[in-house]
């Protein structure tokens, strides 16, 4: 059921996705998280102090939940380095902490395959629906983050479903994050029945499947095979391993 209170209104905030990505970069540079929230309470690129100190608290919220340097976000920019595996996983927690977004991307974006033509009429509909009244910033703000999160483009007038890179390392790094922090057997049901495997931007089981046989063949996870009708698979390397050596296809 889609919400429809005031709480939802607080749910749906600015983008602010530029400045993160830089901020979780940044975040390497520091010895302790309380440094690197002053940094950005500081330097983030906005003039008021009060800007500034909301967007702080955003970014906090979305990607360092745990207010440490050594949370998922800030850990897969150090052992990847890599602009895309960061922006996926970023991805990921945000909509995850902004669910009224996270269920239009994943009733109206993800079921229609990239190059379809989303209809103008179906962003305000929805949120007409969610809070009971057409709000001007809100369908702002939702049509604004899945331009930014790479979802829909915006061509002579019209929404278009994006393609994404496949976001094989970082269905990878959740699975071993957030499923087997250390090596076990983990069933595909088990994933499937998660909903960031699609916030990634995947749209098909089948999908999942091939990376991880993909990922069996490059000996990053121990094994994908079906045993009595249950599709599992078995990892290698502890979740913090993996990450910090930055394993990938």
């Amino acid at each position: 059921m889609m919400p429809n209170s005031n709480c939802a209104l607080a749910s749906l905030q600015d983008p602010v996705w530029e400045p993160s990505l830089a901020a979780v970069k940044e975040s390497v540079a520091f010895e302790t998280y309380a440094e690197f929230e002053r940094h950005l309470r500081d330097n983030l690129p906005h003039n008021s102090p009060v800007t500034r100190q909301r967007y702080t608290q955003l970014i906090q919220r979305r990607f360092f939940p745990e207010r440490s340097l050594d949370g998922l976000v800030p850990s897969v920019w150090r052992g990847y380095r890599d602009d895309r595996i960061l922006a996926d996983v970023m991805r990921v927690t945000l909509l995850e902490v902004e669910p009224v977004i996270a269920r239009f991307v994943l009733d109206y974006i993800l079921p229609g395959p990239p190059g379809t033509t989303l209809d103008r009429n179906i962003a305000r509909a929805y949120i007409e629906e969610t809070y009971g009244v057409f709000k001007k910033r809100c369908y702002q703000r939702l049509t604004g983050m899945c331009v930014h999160l790479g979802l829909l483009g915006r061509y002579d007038g019209e929404w278009v479903v994006q393609a994404l890179p496949e976001p094989a390392d970082a269905l990878l790094v959740l699975l071993h994050a957030r499923l087997a922090p250390t090596p076990r057997i983990v069933r595909l049901s088990e994933l499937l029945n998660t909903t960031w495997w699609r916030l990634l931007g995947l749209r098909a089981p089948d999908v999942v499947r091939r990376i991880l046989r993909d990922a069996t063949a490059a000996g990053l996870i121990a094994r994908y095979v079906v045993v009595d009708e249950l599709e599992q698979v078995t990892t290698r390397y502890p979740a913090a391993d993996y990450i910090t050596q930055g394993r990938r296809l």
